[in-house]
């Protein structure tokens, strides 16, 4: 898949190849998929990466990681099963990109601070997109102005499917280990003063930790090795996942798996069945690139719920083909890929009943 994606890369880069790949396409902003590809993928991938990894060990190797692990501990293990550390890249993906909490969990399973299962719920879970995919999202549905309610629906929604997510198939089954071969380093369980704990543990890693230009030099040697393969990865995914899209039905016959669902949260409102129809895909579309569904309603007269629904269902979903996940498989984490698949499903079921329910609490029954 990789050697194929070189190849959607040379199109997009060079301007060659079939038509089919040059066209505007009305669904993509009157953009072609190789233009698409591009600007909304590669580009986002080779700049964002390397930034992470540059910032990367400042969050994890100077005892910010010790210091909310510590103190969110006696909330992160019994709601969510992960430990306290895990808040700190919830936020680190918010703030800046899934790729950088995809380094933060490879780093930390690799040496032995969480389990195998740990860190593949926080991936699948806590790993969403930033903030800068929000602005876009709430661009291309035209709901500028609700940003706030969109915001906290995104959030609360992702921790809400995320608690629930950690106790069904497969993260509930997957080995509770820690990576083969290295020194297991679980939280330290305290009582009493967990601020005068906290404190003491960050200082005890940052006064061991080395120099910063060693560990950014570490990181991005090892970050650039990965970088290529994820890019040639999001080449494949998102190329051949659209092409499919505008040349076959795949995407609308999934769809109708979850047509029920959204029927479910919009019978109550009256929403016409047309627009039930192209929630219901472009929930299957999600699955390509979070901002496609957005898309579908950029334009024409759709209401204001099924917009509201088609930018908050890709973000609560979490995973998705067009850099998601090359960058998840990119790591040195034990990813199956059928597993991302079952829990992508999963979370677009949820993600697509509780969207629904906060459009409806939002904005009300349509007149």
């Amino acid at each position: 898949m990789r050697c194929v994606g070189i190849i959607f890369i040379l199109f997009a880069v060079f301007s060659f190849g079939p038509d089919v790949m040059h066209q505007a396409r009305p669904e993509l902003n009157n953009v072609s998929i190789s233009t698409f590809v591009m600007n909304n993928i590669l580009i986002a991938i080779t700049i964002s990466i390397p930034l992470a990894a540059i910032f990367l060990p400042f969050l994890l190797n100077y005892g910010l990681v010790e210091f909310v692990g510590v103190l969110v501990r006696p909330i992160m293990r019994p709601v969510f099963k992960l430990p306290g550390r895990s808040a700190v890249i919830l936020v680190t993906a918010l703030l800046g990109n899934f790729s950088v909490a995809h380094l933060a969990v490879d780093d930390q399973y690799q040496t032995g601070h969480m389990t195998e299962r740990e860190s593949m719920a926080i991936c699948t879970g806590f790993c969403s997109s930033s903030i800068a995919f929000m602005i876009v999202l709430t661009q291309n549905a035209r709901i500028e102005e609700h940003w706030n309610a969109f915001f906290w629906s995104a959030f609360l929604i992702t921790i809400l499917i995320t608690l629930i997510g950690v106790r069904l198939l497969p993260i509930s089954r997957i080995k509770n280990e820690y990576a083969p071969g290295v020194v297991p380093h679980p939280e330290n369980v305290y009582k009493g003063n967990l601020l005068k704990k906290s404190l003491e543990e960050a200082l005890d890693v940052s006064q061991a930790s080395l120099n910063p230009a060693v560990t950014i030099g570490r990181i991005l040697k090892a970050t650039f090795a990965l970088l290529a393969s994820i890019i040639m990865g999001a080449g494949f995914s998102t190329s051949v996942g659209m092409l499919i899209y505008f040349y076959t039905p795949i995407f609308e016959w999934v769809g109708y798996i979850f047509r029920p669902f959204v029927w479910l949260v919009s019978f109550p409102i009256g929403i016409p069945a047309n627009e039930v129809a192209t929630a219901a895909t472009g929930a299957t579309i999600s699955l390509l690139e979070v901002t496609i569904p957005s898309l579908l309603v950029s334009v024409g007269d759709w209401s204001i719920h099924i917009r509201f629904m088609m930018a908050l269902v890709p973000l609560t979903s979490v995973i998705f083909l067009g850099s998601y996940v090359p960058s998840l498989l990119g790591t040195n984490l034990p990813v199956k890929f059928r597993h991302l698949l079952i829990v992508w499903f999963q979370r677009m079921i949820l993600s697509v009943i509780f969207a629904g329910i906060a459009a409806i609490l939002i904005f009300g029954v349509p007149a």
